[in-house]
């Protein structure tokens, strides 16, 4: 991330920031907070216990880089506690998430830029549950579109809006798949977690409020009774679990597709035991400049070699499509439609000469 973003780096402790501030002995940051809306915080108010249900993934996957920065001969003793305490937060999420920083100190500070951009992505996350969540705001599309377009002015933070399927976090190096062998199980209940943010969406397209809230009460149950019983076995898609939000927001379903990916990527990375922590660091933040929005129109991607006109390879533009009985293809089948690269592109907003300090506070629900 070039240093004129350093004084504008997204918030890392989206909805957080009294948490921190209360930490750190001081409430000043110089951050970018959410887009200010009246619907902020819905889905917490109105869904307490969904938006809690969340708090376990993002603190597994932050808990599981801090360990992962001292491997030794014990690390699988220490993996094995670990997943006793995950499966305890799912039972009994805690109350409000920790940030990032707090969760795994050390890792912060090793992959700096790649915290503060999956935190931001998880700031658009948590937009977007609250619009489909307020029933004031009837035009979800305008709302959620201008949700996404702000999230993606941060362009060297936010994630691509191109839908890569699984080929980048398994294009990757020496490195790609360590996690998942070494520690299945925990891996296994990271892309469980993915399975479950991409529900909720669904369920929350629901229109009637009485229907949405069974059908998150449905979610949460087969999360817990079905989902982590049998964990799954490939990372799952976005538009294959929520087709209908995915149609309303397929560049929101990229994205969160691209998040998903560069936590399994930075997991690899992690497990890697050739590399040196510094190694990991600069192997993890060249993934990271490879996944941002400022530069998707022209980074090749692991194994998706583009032309001179930087058009993706053939196959590697297929989008989640809908059969004539309903079934969906999700990303990267090969039957699934071929899309032109303008229906993944938006223009790159003019620079802005600034920024506001973050604000400070207001944060905890």
């Amino acid at each position: 991330m070039p240093s004129t973003h350093l004084a504008r780096r997204p918030a890392g402790i989206i909805g957080f920031v009294a948490f921190a501030a209360a930490a750190c002995g001081s409430a000043q940051r110089n951050d970018v907070y959410r887009l200010a809306a009246p619907y902020n915080f819905a889905f917490y108010d109105t869904h307490e216990e969904a938006a809690r249900s969340f708090y376990a993934a993002h603190f597994t996957h932050f808990a599981a880089y801090e360990i992962l920065m001292s491997p030794g001969q014990d690390t699988p003793a220490r993996m094995s506690e670990f997943e006793t305490r995950v499966r305890a937060y799912v039972a009994d999420p805690p109350r409000f998430e920790p940030p990032a920083e707090i969760i795994a100190p050390r890792w912060t500070r090793l992959a700096f830029e790649t915290a503060q951009s999956m935190d931001w992505a998880h700031m658009l996350h948590s937009q977007l549950y609250d619009i489909l969540t307020d029933d004031r705001i009837t035009d979800k599309r305008t709302a959620g579109e201008r949700a996404i377009a702000y999230y993606l002015s941060e362009t060297e933070a936010a994630f691509s809006t191109r839908g890569y399927g699984h080929r980048f976090m398994e294009g990757g190096g020496e490195w790609a798949g360590n996690f998942h062998v070494a520690y299945p199980d925990i891996n296994g209940i990271l892309w469980a977690y993915h399975w479950h943010h991409a529900a909720v969406y669904e369920a929350l397209m629901e229109t009637d409020p009485a229907r949405r809230r069974v059908e998150l009460d449905r979610v949460i149950d087969v999360f817990t009774d079905s989902v982590l019983l049998e964990l799954p076995h490939v990372m799952p898609l976005t538009a294959e679990v929520a087709p209908r939000f995915s149609r309303l927001f397929p560049a929101a379903a990229h994205i969160f597709d691209n998040l998903h990916m560069m936590h399994d990527v930075v997991n690899d990375i992690m497990a890697e035991p050739s590399y040196s922590l510094s190694e990991k660091a600069a192997e993890i933040e060249r993934l990271r400049g490879q996944m941002v929005y400022a530069g998707q129109d022209t980074v090749e991607a692991p194994g998706m070699p583009m032309g001179g006109d930087h058009r993706m390879s053939d196959g590697a533009m297929r989008v989640p499509t809908e059969l004539p009985t309903g079934r969906w293809l999700p990303q990267g089948h090969p039957e699934a439609r071929m899309a032109p690269m303008g229906d993944f592109m938006r223009p790159l907003p003019a620079p802005r000469s600034g920024r506001p300090a973050g604000v400070s506070g207001g944060g905890v629900r």
